[in-house]
């Protein structure tokens, strides 16, 4: 049953990351926020997350009793949300479900970035629009991560890339020092590099729509979104939000120099024309290997393999800038 359309004040459920955007304190922003939203007349319901994984049950919590629930840290806050609210009723009906809309406290905020809300007042003026009736939010793909932790399979969830590889490496060494020293548009790539200087090749046994590939890999990539990494990286140029399928990258064993040269040219999306790059679309992607590797989901990691990632189409709704289609 789908929630009602009614105009005017809504439900809004903040879930906050404190430990977002290296914790640095965002306590004013986030008071100026919240009582932004009481004074135009919104129920507000804030509750903060104590350790990685707690955005899902906070959102599942959520879910039933909010029309808009605010994912308040980085893509990967917001991705614990969306995962929260999917598992909060079996109903494959987006319309049944609360709006989902990122708040940009963290380092990365690629989903922001994609839906123009970066901005404090943009996203304020997107639930005022959606409020009276004047906006409309979008229908979204998601990726649905399985994938094994403590010895037991979990579901997680992505909105613009899951990976094993290298992808999960450069996350595990972006630590929180070095985003507080390098900022959201260096931390990364200072991650990568990092990352590569341990970067050991290892045979990946990979299953997609197109079949089975064995061979030693640097990365493969399922991607929902265009963009990620602090909106410096451009790793799958052709990626539709909303066309049920992924776009896979499987680029094969290079060496180092190679490799850096492959993460250079990602700015611009050419490294997809690589001669060792495979890319095209798929609806799933399975990956295992012969030692479990971990298993990148947007910001984080999220387990390890063996894991499956599969395209839920239209899974959830987003909140919106005016003019914003939720591409770059």
């Amino acid at each position: 049953m789908s929630r009602p359309s009614g105009l005017g004040p809504r439900r809004v459920g903040l879930v906050i990351n404190p430990a977002s955007g290296a914790a640095r304190d965002q306590s004013a922003r986030l008071r100026q926020l919240v009582e932004s939203l009481r004074q135009s007349g919104h129920a507000v319901e804030a509750i903060d997350t104590q350790r990685p994984g707690d955005g899902i049950s906070i959102a599942r919590d959520l879910s039933p009793r909010c029309d808009l629930i605010l994912a308040v840290g980085g893509d990967g806050t917001f991705c614990e949300v969306a995962g929260g609210v999917l598992l909060a009723e079996p109903s494959p009906d987006a319309a049944s479900r609360p709006v989902l809309a990122p708040v940009s406290f963290g380092t990365g905020n690629d989903v922001a970035r994609l839906s123009g809300l970066r901005r404090d007042d943009a996203l304020l003026k997107a639930i005022a629009g959606w409020s009276d009736g004047s906006l409309q939010p979008m229908e979204r793909d998601i990726l649905e991560v399985r994938c094994h932790l403590d010895g037991a399979e979990v579901v997680r969830h992505a909105f613009l890339f899951a990976g094993v590889g290298i992808a999960s490496d450069i996350l595990r060494y972006t630590t929180p020092t070095v985003k507080r020293w390098f900022g959201p548009q260096l931390s990364y790539a200072v991650g990568f590099f990092r990352a590569l200087a341990a970067w050991r090749p290892a045979t990946l046994h990979v299953q997609t729509g197109r079949g089975l590939l064995a061979e030693p890999l640097v990365v493969a990539l399922a991607a929902n979104a265009p963009h990620a990494g602090g909106g410096g990286m451009k790793i799958a140029p052709g990626a539709l939000l909303d066309d049920g399928l992924a776009d896979v990258s499987l680029i094969r064993a290079l060496g180092r120099l190679a490799i850096a040269r492959q993460f250079l040219s990602l700015a611009s999306g050419t490294h997809v024309r690589h001669p060792n790059v495979d890319y095209f679309r798929s609806a799933y992607l399975t990956v295992d290997a012969d030692v479990p590797m971990p298993v990148a989901a947007d910001g984080d990691v999220v387990g390890h393999t063996p894991a499956r990632i599969r395209t839920v189409h239209r899974a959830i709704r987003m909140l919106r800038a005016k003019g914003s289609h939720l591409n770059y």
